[in-house]
């Protein structure tokens, strides 16, 4: 079989060396188009707030938004709008409060009389825990500016002096991680912290005469960004950055793969509808923002990308002088009205004379390594003489990659695209991308691979046909197409045995590969629990119809394991029931909280039988007991599952349990026993729940200090 090896572009770093002309990267390695900055002239006068309000969100969706100007706090629940919020008053009272903050074990940090202290509120039991004054004997002037969660704590921002500072619930305040000035001249002030997923501390620093500059705690620069206000760090490692009303939010996300500290990538940014320079915080996965009447959700891209942009590859070298150079494999994504177009040109010359300059992608200011590693760009003059020729249309290919039996994911956007290498022989090649986009679209290019040498195909013709330049060119495109099928038939034939290797074939092909075990796979399970499935088809056949193979195929499903109990189980087991509350009717059930003792579910499908039928009467009956809150579609699956595979004697009970922490896992001597949250569980709250019989009476005063 006659094989070509390939010179690729993938990585970050490697689109990064190219010349870049009105494009930008792609955070995982690809290039797109870059686009207009709004400029501030454009975006109209906001609103000035000498103390600018907060926003915080609890894990129950509830917003809560500081009003500097009228001394409160507005609670705003998930399901109604801005106008439905109500103050927190349950608390005491916020003089002047700013930022705002909700730590993982649900205590809110108010930042109050602008600055000068900070207060807890414990958010179960509704009620405030502490208040800490911030400035001290030995920095009577400190204030704080921002409040941030970590974990179970907040970090503070003071200035005056600029400093970190930790505060907990009972514990605090505590000297918090060192906080480096960034080097710059003039004065520069802390305005805004937040903490990434990974615990790095990042610093708004307002500069005078610069634009704002964002960097880590010990002052190293990662992105300066005009007119920026507030930060956020999400939860997928990307930097949200607010600006001043009118501007959209700009969003950043390190390059992957490369170096800690190597720079960042500009994300398209987002708008901020009704933004009026506050704050910006974010809530499973959504982005949210302060408004004139309460707080909103971002909206979508708020971007204007330029028509054109070029890309022009660094020296490709295939290691042979006279090379025939292949076919280009582009794998893009061409939404309607873009296009990519390639233009090649080859060499033979070592050395390259009047190189073009080096530009490096908008949107970016990522450090390449090594730049002098990187090989020469094209000459000037060569590059002129390309641009002169025709430029070479993508043609996208129907069987999908040139690789045999590639795994492409099913929300792949990215299609693979070819194109002749149409430049003569030469050791050397540059490739020139030109993009072409909308005002609201753009082409996306993710990994270019280049085969070399081409086919030898001519070396079976008579010599006669290819001893003009011309007509050997010719022939070499002309027979490209028919060499590549071949080609990619023998490639499948010697790697067919990739077809049967449940982790390695492609997923179109499992549904095949599935039949050889008669499954019948389910279209709603993910693709990674149906390669597992197959994979232990055989194993779990074997074991059909007991507990151990039903846990594993819902263990398959879910990602995690269920908890299996039988009823015969329970027989003799004391009923100590665990209520919801003091003077509650309703017994606690699996499913919603749990009962030690009893029956399992909610009495209906394990209760007393009425009916004289043999098989209701004497069915062996099971739970199922799921540590996770299902949808829609997973309650249809497990059902499924339960169906086909539970034994045709039994009567099964699904019970969901919702998400919690399980403490030995077993509470009936290896049944059950899961705490956590669930249907009709609530916090213990002092005064209101009686423990052991005795009421608990009084709440705790709150402590100033």
């Amino acid at each position: 079989m006659d094989t070509a090896a390939y010179s690729l572009l993938a990585h970050p770093d490697q689109w990064a060396r190219c010349r870049h002309e009105d494009t930008a990267l792609m955070p995982s390695g690809g290039v797109q188009l870059s686009w207009r900055n709004i400029e501030p002239e454009e975006a109209g006068p906001g609103a000035a707030h000498r103390l600018p309000p907060g926003l915080a969100f609890d894990r129950w969706g509830n917003a809560y938004r500081s009003h500097p100007e009228e001394d409160r706090v507005s609670v705003r629940p998930p399901t109604a709008d801005a106008t439905c919020a109500t103050d927190l008053d349950w608390a005491g009272t916020y003089p002047r409060p700013s930022a705002l903050a909700v730590d993982a074990d649900q205590r809110l940090y108010v930042v109050q009389d602008g600055g000068a202290r900070i207060a807890v509120v414990d958010l179960w039991a509704r009620g405030a825990l502490r208040r800490i004054p911030v400035a001290t004997q030995r920095h009577p002037r400190r204030r704080s500016v921002d409040v941030a969660a970590r974990c179970c704590e907040a970090l503070v921002l003071t200035r005056w002096p600029a400093q970190l500072i930790v505060v907990a619930g009972r514990r605090g305040p505590l000297p918090g991680p060192p906080l480096v000035r960034p080097r710059c001249r003039g004065a520069v002030a802390a305005v805004r912290v937040t903490v990434a997923p990974d615990g790095t501390v990042l610093v708004l620093w307002d500069r005078a005469d610069l634009p704002p500059l964002i960097a880590d705690s010990d002052g190293r620069p990662v992105v300066e960004v005009p007119s920026a206000v507030d930060l956020v760090a999400r939860a997928d490692g990307t930097l949200a950055v607010a600006c001043r009303p009118g501007l959209p939010l700009r969003r950043f996300a390190p390059l992957e793969g490369a170096a800690p500290g190597a720079g960042v990538l500009e994300l398209d940014p987002l708008a901020l509808p009704g933004f009026d320079g506050g704050s910006v915080t974010e809530s499973y996965g959504r982005l949210s923002c302060t408004t004139a009447d309460g707080n909103t959700w971002a909206g979508g891209p708020s971007i204007r990308y330029l028509p054109a942009g070029r890309v022009v590859t660094y020296r490709l070298d295939s290691g042979a002088y006279r090379t025939r150079w292949g076919r280009v494999f582009l794998d893009a994504c061409l939404p309607p009205g873009t296009g990519v177009t390639v233009r090649s040109l080859t060499s033979d010359h070592d050395e390259v004379a009047d190189p073009v300059l080096p530009a490096p992608p908008a949107r970016s200011n990522v450090t390449v390594r090594r730049p002098d590693l990187t090989p020469p760009l094209p000459g000037t003059a060569a590059l002129a003489a390309a641009g002169a020729t025709a430029a070479a249309s993508l043609f996208r290919r129907p069987t999908g990659r040139e690789q045999p039996w590639a795994q492409i994911p099913a929300d792949d956007r990215f299609e693979t695209y070819e194109v002749p290498v149409t430049a003569g022989p030469g050791r050397y090649l540059w490739l020139v991308l030109d993009l072409t986009g909308t005002p609201g679209l753009t082409p996306r290019v993710r990994e270019l691979r280049v085969e070399h040498p081409g086919h030898r195909l001519l070396q079976h013709l008579p010599r006669a046909w290819s001893r003009d330049e011309a007509d050997a060119d010719f022939l070499q495109r002309f027979l490209a197409p028919l060499d590549g099928l071949l080609r990619e038939l023998d490639n499948r034939a010697v790697q067919r045995a990739l077809l049967i290797d449940p982790s390695a074939t492609p997923q179109e092909a499992l549904s095949w590969l599935a039949g050889f075990a008669g499954l019948a796979l389910d279209r709603r399970w993910p693709e990674a629990a149906r390669r597992e499935l197959i994979a232990e088809a055989y194993v779990l056949f074997a074991r059909r119809g007991t507990m151990a193979m039903l846990t594993r195929i819902l263990s398959i499903y879910l990602g995690y394991p269920p908890v299996l109990v039988e009823r015969w189980r329970l027989r003799g087991v004391p009923g100590a029931v665990l209520g919801a509350g003091p003077g509650s009717t309703a017994p606690a059930r699996l499913g919603a909280t749990v009962r030690t003792g009893g029956s399992l579910g909610d009495g209906t499908a394990l209760g007393a039988v009425d009916s004289a039928d043999g098989y209701t009467t004497a069915a062996h009956r099971f739970s199922v007991l799921i540590p996770a809150d299902l949808s829609r579609e997973q309650r249809d699956v497990v059902e499924k599952i339960l169906a086909d595979q539970r034994p045709a004697h039994t009567e099964v009970e699904i019970c969901e349990l919702g998400f919690g922490m399980r403490v030995g896992r077993h509470l009936h001597l290896a049944l059950t026993s899961v705490v956590g949250s669930g249907a009709r569980w609530g916090p213990a709250v002092v005064g209101s729940v009686a423990v052991g019989g005795d009421g608990v009476v009084g709440v705790p005063p709150v402590r100033e200090g």
